[in-house]
């Protein structure tokens, strides 16, 4: 189940890849470096990396399905792994890096801007880690204290 998370993942972070009809020749210094302006690298700042006229909606919007993206990542690692807190924070950190890492590295190797590289999707990714670890710490005690009632429950049938 969780391969096929991490599949979707990559379905709705990189595809479609559009390819334009002269690459490679597209692949120009004055191209990269156009590319490169457009990634923010400024945290909680996207109006001139956005199309969309600011609006509380699409602020939400972005930002929560970009949350949303890796609550499963985080709540897979409570489940796998249980890391610790640092530990945790740095799966966080590097989830988003290596997202938005990976969609400028495509950038640049195709030459065409295909999604805008943020920093704000690297702290949101990251959110959405340790969102869903939170999620995963509240059912896993929610089971326990469930399975503790009930022995206890049983163990006075038995009285």
């Amino acid at each position: 189940m969780f391969g096929l998370y991490i599949i979707a993942v990559v379905g709705v972070i990189f595809f479609p890849i559009s390819i334009p009809s002269n690459w490679p020749a597209n692949l120009s210094l004055t191209e990269t470096l156009n590319n490169l302006n457009r990634t923010n690298l400024s945290p909680l700042y996207f109006l001139s990396i956005t199309h969309h006229p600011f609006s509380l909606k699409w602020l939400l919007v972005d930002f929560g399905l970009n949350a949303i993206l890796t609550i499963p990542f985080g709540f897979g690692l409570g489940y796998f792994l249980k890391p610790k807190w640092f530990k945790l924070l740095l799966w966080a950190l590097l989830t988003g890096l290596t997202l938005e890492g990976t969609q400028l590295a495509v950038i640049l190797v195709i030459g065409t801007l295909y999604h805008t590289v943020d920093i704000n999707d690297v702290i949101l990714n990251g959110t959405g880690v340790i969102l869903g670890y939170g999620i995963y710490l509240f059912f896993s005690l929610a089971i326990r204290k469930f399975k503790i009632n009930k022995q206890a429950l049983d163990g006075r049938k038995h009285d």
